[in-house]
């Protein structure tokens, strides 16, 4: 029953996307058509990977928490030489997509992160695990269909060649309930290359094609990649939208210049608390930690990941 129900969620999803004259278009700039710079002064590690808004539409995405270590700690019964530990980040990304004019809903995002190092000459990061990762339904949505089948049947016969009788109509009429929702797909790819490991994490975020409410408004999504010690590393960051089809009507689209890219520098502490890390010491020297079991936190848990599809604040009706 789940799967026929995903079937069904699957084919209006296709059914209901618009056919454009134009492919669907690069995420929009605001009126100066400006992208995201890093600071010239402190390039590393920049606050805010993408801005835009257009006036109609806003979208973002700002880099939480960035934390530099280790994968794991070895375990007891290994060979610390034979086995140095393999070092790691984590990136915590929060994403917005928010209509900001009346009337104005993002039906899909598609949203690329392709790691790779500066130095071309220096190996790429490996995308190791990400969360959103798999297939979601957000908010599912049952309503009951009327279906109308009907057919019309020839009754009589014929004589010395002329056709006697009439037809007959038939009809069936069933009742069924149909299940949609919104989804959220998360990924791990090889993006522009055919060989090597996974070097690049993506999210696709669609609206329930029933309700037709937009797209969530909101993905805190996190990153894990495994790295070369002292290799620092770059993000492209990537997204199309897809408005509705009045804000695609009424928007003239530029060819958007391409954001800077984030520069992570391994050597860094965490930007941020969202977790209580655990440090380790490091070759035993007291005043140099780096924070360790990177690689066994669970990147479900909403501090690393959420997703929401609208904000409700219950307590804006009040009384005098």
């Amino acid at each position: 029953m789940e799967s026929t129900k995903l079937s069904e969620v699957k084919s209006q999803e296709v059914d209901d996307l618009p056919v454009f004259s134009i492919p669907v278009v690069e995420v929009v700039s605001n009126a100066n058509n400006v992208h995201t710079e890093n600071n010239l002064k402190n390039p590393w590690q920049r606050g805010t990977a993408i801005e835009r808004n257009n006036g109609r539409i806003s979208v973002s995405c700002v880099c939480k928490d960035v934390v530099h270590g280790f994968y794991s700690e070895p375990d007891e019964d290994d060979d610390e030489d034979d086995q140095p530990p393999q070092h790691c980040s984590l990136i915590v990304l929060h994403f917005r997509f928010d209509p900001v004019d009346l009337g104005r809903r993002i039906k899909k995002v598609q949203t690329t992160i392709r790691f790779s190092a500066i130095n071309e000459d220096d190996e790429d990061p490996v995308v190791d695990r990400i969360s959103p990762d798999g297939f979601f339904w957000v908010y599912p949505t049952t309503q009951k269909e009327t279906v109308t089948a009907g057919g019309l049947v020839k009754a009589g016969g014929s004589a010395l060649g002329a056709e006697l009788g009439g037809e007959l109509k038939r009809e069936k009429v069933v009742e069924r309930e149909v299940t949609s929702a919104g989804t959220v797909r998360g990924a791990v790819e090889t993006v522009g290359r055919n060989r090597g490991d996974p070097n690049a994490a993506s999210w696709t975020l669609m609206e329930n094609p029933t309700d037709k409410t937009g797209a969530p408004v909101s993905l805190r999504a996190a990153v894990l990649v495994r790295r070369d010690p002292g290799i620092n590393f770059q993000a492209h960051f990537s997204m199309l939208v897809t408005p509705d089809n009045l804000t695609q009507a009424q928007t003239w689209f530029k060819s958007n210049p391409k954001d800077d890219p984030v520069l992570y520098k391994v050597d860094k502490g965490p930007t941020n608390k969202l977790h209580n890390y655990r440090k380790e010491t490091i070759d035993g020297n007291q005043t140099r930690k780096l924070v360790d079991n990177l690689g066994r936190l669970n990147l479900d848990s909403p501090e690393f990941s959420d997703i929401t599809l609208r904000t409700v604040w219950k307590q804006a009706e009040k009384g005098t």
